[in-house]
């Protein structure tokens, strides 16, 4: 039979691909492998073959796109935040002006001294439940130890409960201080508590930035006027172009802030160790145990 007469082509070569119109890929018909590449091979050169070639090419540079865009989103942007805060709560430490004034419960006020006058009066008064009365004094500092400039854009007190004024006794010894720092005021009687900073006679929220490597320091001030509040410090900041808070409280719980009471007792300790003047302006007995918990 000759080569014309079952309809194939003359001299075609088997593995040869055909370049007709519509022809596509070859088919698995159990050709060897070698032949099957060949074949592929030749497909490829192909006019579909290329399209197909050309859309696999952009699908998998599209695939890769996508991972390492993806990979980008995941990667840390920058370092770990550079950014620290700490706080001070003892007067005796701040470099605020005011005396020292705690409320302590009625039920644990044992009438012993601290040992070491207005020095121990902080410690003694939180060793037997004291609180802030009327307002909370803290020294706050910033510490930027990053390569960027950091912008603090406000402070906000978050109220985590409220509650009324127990029975309590206030408990204080006089002495001052001299302010030194920047002075932010907070109102925990409003809904939201945002911190204010005095400025040319008006009442901004803070607005300050913290160069690389150096650290900022405030008197941050929080009054109240209507019962107690359990509180925690917020401050928000702007580091390498993202927004973010950061959370301080008093040593693992939170603030405690409590409305002065309209008629207190108030014992007065003499910061020279002559121990507490009780409300009749009398010396308490001597033989208390001094500076006991």
């Amino acid at each position: 039979m000759s080569p014309a007469a079952d309809g194939s082509s003359a001299g075609r070569d088997p593995g040869a691909p055909d370049h007709g119109p519509g022809a596509g890929a070859p088919e698995d018909d159990g050709t060897p492998p070698a032949t099957a590449r060949a074949r592929m091979a030749g497909w490829l050169r192909t006019v579909p073959g290329l399209a197909a070639s050309t859309a696999v090419t952009t699908l998998a540079a599209a695939a890769a796109t996508a991972v390492f865009t993806g990979a980008l989103h995941l990667w840390p942007t920058s370092s770990e935040p550079k950014v620290s805060l700490s706080v001070e709560t003892d007067p005796m430490r701040l470099d605020a002006e005011g005396d020292l004034v705690q409320l302590v419960p009625a039920a644990r006020f044992d009438r012993t001294r601290p040992q070491n006058g207005c020095a121990d009066f902080w410690s003694w008064a939180r060793a037997r439940g004291g609180v802030d009365e009327g307002q909370t004094t803290m020294q706050l500092t910033v510490t930027n130890s990053g390569s960027n400039t950091v912008l603090i854009t406000g402070m906000r007190a978050q109220i985590t409960s409220r509650e009324p004024v127990s029975n309590v006794v206030e408990t204080e010894c006089r002495t001052q201080g001299k302010a030194k720092v920047y002075a932010v005021h907070i109102d925990l009687d409003k809904p939201q508590p945002y911190g204010l900073y005095d400025k040319n006679g008006k009442s901004l929220p803070p607005e300050f930035t913290v160069a690389a490597g150096d650290l900022e320091t405030f008197l941050v001030t929080a009054r109240i006027g209507h019962g107690a509040a359990h509180w925690n410090l917020a401050v928000d900041l702007v580091e390498g172009g993202h927004e973010r808070s950061i959370v301080v409280d008093d040593d693992g719980k939170p603030f405690t802030t409590v409305t002065r009471p309209a008629h207190p007792t108030v014992w007065e300790l003499d910061p020279h160790g002559g121990g507490w003047l009780s409300p009749l302006g009398e010396d308490v007995p001597t033989g208390q145990a001094s500076g006991s918990s």
